[in-house]
Parts: C-alpha cells; sequence; structure tokens
C-alpha cells in the first residue's frame, strides 16, 4: 500500500479501505478487509465504525458484511447530473432485488448511452441457472431486448442515424436489415416492451421494460435475460414481473409513461 510523503496515514487506509468496499461485489466481511489491506484488525474496525457513523458505509441487511452506505448516495447528487444514476440505482435495487428472488433470474438496470447500452445495476438471483450479469458492460442497441426498446422509445431521426451506421450481426438472428428493425421498434412501442430471441448470444433471451423519467422520456430499462426455452407459463411470468418492475421504478422516480404525460 503506497501513501504520499507528506500524506496523513489514517486517510490512505480509509481511502483504500473505501475503495476495497466499493469494489465487493456483494460486501465484504472485516476479516476480508484486513487480509486485503494488510492492516491491523483494531485499525480497520474503527475506521468502519467512524465511516458507518457517518453513513459512508453500511452493514449488508444488517449483517457482517459491507457495502458502500447512503451518504454516497446523498454526496453524488451533488456533483453533476449525471449522478441521477445513482439516484436511479437506490431506488432500484429494492424493487430488482425482490422481483429476482420471485422469478428466480437475475435483472438488469440499463441506460442508454450513444450507440450502446451499459448496464448500471445488477440484482443477482438465488436461482442455481440464473445468469451473473456484468455491471458496467456494453452493447450495440440493435442486438438486444433493452437496446431495441430505447431505439423504439426515442426520436424517429435518432433510430433513422442509428440504422445509417449499419447493423453489424452478432448471432445469425440478430436484425440487420434496417426496415426490418424500423419495423420491429414499432411493434415494440405498441406491446410496451422488447424481446431478445437469440440476437445478441446464441441461446440467450431476455424481455426488456421501459423506464420513463418525469418527462415522459425513457431514460432506463429493466430486462431479464435467460438460457434455453421457456415454457408459455414460465415467459409469461417472467415478461409480467419485467413489466412490473419497471412500472414501478418510474412511479418510484416520478416518472410518467409518455401516453400520460
Amino acid at each position: 500500500m503506497n501513501e504520499p510523503k507528506h500524506g496523513s496515514p489514517v486517510v490512505e487506509k480509509t481511502a483504500h479501505l473505501l475503495e476495497a468496499v466499493a469494489d465487493a461485489k456483494t460486501g465484504i466481511s472485516l476479516g476480508a478487509l484486513v487480509d486485503q489491506l494488510r492492516v491491523p484488525r483494531s485499525t480497520v474496525y474503527r475506521i468502519l465504525n467512524s465511516l458507518t457513523a457517518h453513513g459512508l458505509v453500511a452493514r449488508v441487511n444488517g449483517g457482517a458484511s459491507y457495502e458502500l452506505g447512503p451518504k454516497f448516495v446523498e454526496l453524488a447528487r451533488r456533483i453533476s447530473p449525471g449522478a441521477d444514476r445513482v439516484t436511479l440505482i437506490e431506488a432500484a435495487r429494492p424493487i430488482l432485488a425482490a422481483a429476482a428472488e420471485r422469478v428466480m433470474e437475475s435483472f438488469k438496470l440499463a441506460v442508454p448511452e450513444g450507440h450502446e447500452m451499459m448496464t448500471i445495476f445488477a440484482a443477482s438471483s438465488p436461482g442455481d441457472y440464473a445468469l451473473f450479469i456484468k455491471v458496467g458492460g456494453r452493447s450495440r442497441k440493435h442486438v438486444g431486448a433493452a437496446g431495441k426498446l430505447a431505439l423504439a422509445y426515442a426520436d424517429y431521426g435518432e433510430a433513422e442515424a442509428y440504422c445509417a451506421g449499419g447493423l453489424e450481426a452478432k448471432t445469425p438472428y440478430t436484425i440487420t436489415d434496417p426496415e426490418a428493425l424500423k419495423e420491429a421498434l414499432v411493434e415494440i412501442r405498441r406491446n410496451g416492451y422488447a424481446e431478445d430471441n437469440q440476437e445478441s448470444n446464441l441461446g440467450l433471451r431476455a424481455f426488456a421494460a421501459p423506464v420513463f423519467d418525469d418527462r415522459g422520456a425513457l431514460i432506463a430499462t429493466v430486462s431479464v435475460p435467460f438460457i434455453g426455452e421457456a415454457t408459455p407459463d414460465r415467459a409469461r411470468s417472467i415478461k409480467r414481473e419485467v413489466l412490473e418492475a419497471a412500472g414501478t421504478l418510474t412511479k418510484s422516480i416520478n416518472g410518467v409513461h409518455p401516453l400520460f404525460k
């Protein structure tokens, strides 16, 4: 652990501890922090207590592991308009976690960034065959349910410009014809959800539903990727959970569907 020549050792240890907590996917224990940081247990314990008191870290579900605390959300809101994503993630966390428990599949929250969709949060499922979703992962919009949904609710000119840039194939099922994609986008907007039928990866399917802001603009998507064929009842169950989760999230951030704005 390198420290600046004229820095504060306590601040340096605290900064490294916060980085370790932030990097942990499902929280990190006191013992794991001691091992990772190579700092005395008593020092780590005191730092954690202070950070917890200030809301900078918190116990995961009141247990023995730690995650970043709510104070970071408050601080992030002061940084820039882009910090609204932090608010969105915090609103989505309990909604998607509960849905993942019910449907036994992992849920993904993604946002549009240019010609791509970026995953900003994932709620893992306890199911044995649920997929692991990488936060920070990106994909082109025309190759998945979430991206097609974003294009469907975008301005006409934006969708036209996207199609003009070329539609490369990820699998034999990827839509690569601009006119076929435009027809699909009309159907997606009519239905209010999108599907991925092995268009992004062979064997992978997904349902996605939109999240709207207070102006009725799509700002994110909720989706569930799953492997293999689902029975009709299973498919309906997954689609229902995706639509309900996206609708609940929209309401929780005071968003409104464009039909009702």
